[in-house]
């Protein structure tokens, strides 16, 4: 199952910690902190005023262009409500130019996204020793909260703190998830099964195919509900929220508090491009395409490159995201772009590959590496003199 809003830090160690003192200990920095299994709250609520070095990013990392175009230009907002042919063509043109967007009048009632916010929001707030029973990089585990799943291998750590909860193909035991959030976890990966099964339809007539088409190949069938806390920074000059990355998923579908930071990039993840902050609209739903949708679309449809900076506010920033990734993990299933959408004029823009391929590429990323699309790529074949 995926990582961020799914994400393997794509930064080499030496870039971190280069320029450090000779008698910096990394590993046994990280361990003090792990072995508090206080997450980044627990830092916060020290009182410290520096944060770790093992957060600190390199600066090349840090700097980022934010778009220089006209200040309302920000990422389509949709009417779900308005009539399906309107609403496929919005959908379809902002999964083409963004590969993000918002959605409204969803038919997702507003308590059910308030609902599991706070739920998130609860347990990050409960004691210490009560969230202590749940840390774990375990990522077998049915319900884990840790800070940086890869805290021991990233090259440097994210300023936020996670609970996890694989809800597909196999439910997990409710026993295992906390009650102060369990019926509110459980509720919304149905809630936004039920609205990505909707979007799927609208995206595979998009892509001129018959609306059960993407669904059909199990796009909604594993699924992982994850829940970011990401409390004050004294130095979010220094570290981030989630380091730039795609999600290697089919379609993600996010909620977030009031409190923004989320960025997204404008343009090809392989090509520079112009970053901008999606302000948070209250009741509105983010939608954002994944790897694995631009590969099945034969880039018709763009996985854009997102982060989320560090928060400089007191009131923390909450979001929850589901992933949506198909749940055919057999070495005899094959995926890559739809038949429908190859031609000898579009040849097929990646190979085929099994899911259980994609799943080593995902979790086995070279740092440095923001994206599993390199992986699949066919490369053009050059033009004859």
């Amino acid at each position: 199952m995926g990582t961020t809003e799914a994400e393997a830090s794509p930064i080499p160690k030496e870039e971190v910690t280069s320029g450090a003192a000779a008698d910096y200990d990394r590993k046994r920095e990280l361990k003090q902190f792990d072995d508090t299994k206080a997450g980044v709250k627990g830092i916060v609520d020290a009182g410290v005023t520096t944060i770790p070095r093992f957060f600190h990013f390199p600066a090349s990392l840090l700097t980022f262009r934010p778009a220089t175009t006209s200040p309302s230009l920000s990422i389509p907002i949709i009417d779900l409500s308005l009539p399906r042919p309107r609403a496929v063509q919005l959908v379809t043109a902002a999964a083409r130019e963004w590969g993000f967007f918002q959605v409204i009048n969803h038919s997702v009632p507003l308590n059910h996204i308030s609902a599991v916010l706070s739920a998130v929001k609860a347990f990050n707030e409960l004691p210490t020793e009560a969230k202590a029973a749940y840390y774990t990089h375990d990522q077998t585990r049915g319900f884990a909260f840790n800070t940086n799943f890869d805290l021991y291998k990233t090259g440097a750590a994210s300023w936020k703190d996670t609970v996890r909860v694989v809800t597909a193909p196999t439910p997990p035991d409710p026993a295992v998830i906390p009650e102060v959030c369990r019926e509110e976890l459980l509720a919304w990966d149905q809630t936004a099964r039920g609205l990505a099964a909707r979007l799927m339809g609208l995206l595979s007539e998009g892509l001129g195919v018959e609306a059960g088409r993407l669904q059909g190949l199990s796009c909604l069938e594993m699924r992982a509900v994850l829940g970011h806390y990401y409390p004050y920074c004294p130095q979010p000059e220094l570290t981030l929220g989630v380091v730039a990355h795609t999600d290697p998923t089919a379609l993600t579908v996010l909620v977030q508090n009031e409190v923004g930071g989320l960025l997204i990039k404008k343009g090809s993840v392989f090509d520079d491009g112009e970053w901008f902050e999606i302000d948070p609209v209250p009741g509105a739903i983010i939608i954002n395409i994944g790897d694995i949708l631009q590969i099945i679309s034969n880039d018709e449809y763009k996985s854009a490159e997102h982060k989320v900076i560090a928060n400089p506010r007191q009131t923390p920033r909450i979001s929850v995201v589901v992933f949506c990734v198909p749940g055919k993990t057999d070495d005899s299933t094959y995926y890559g772009p739809l038949p429908e959408l190859v031609s000898k004029e579009k040849p097929a823009r990646y190979r085929q590959f099994t899911m259980s391929e994609f799943r080593r590429l995902m979790f086995g990323r070279v740092q440095g590496v923001n994206s599993v699309l390199c992986g699949f790529k066919v490369e053009e074949p050059h033009s004859s003199p």
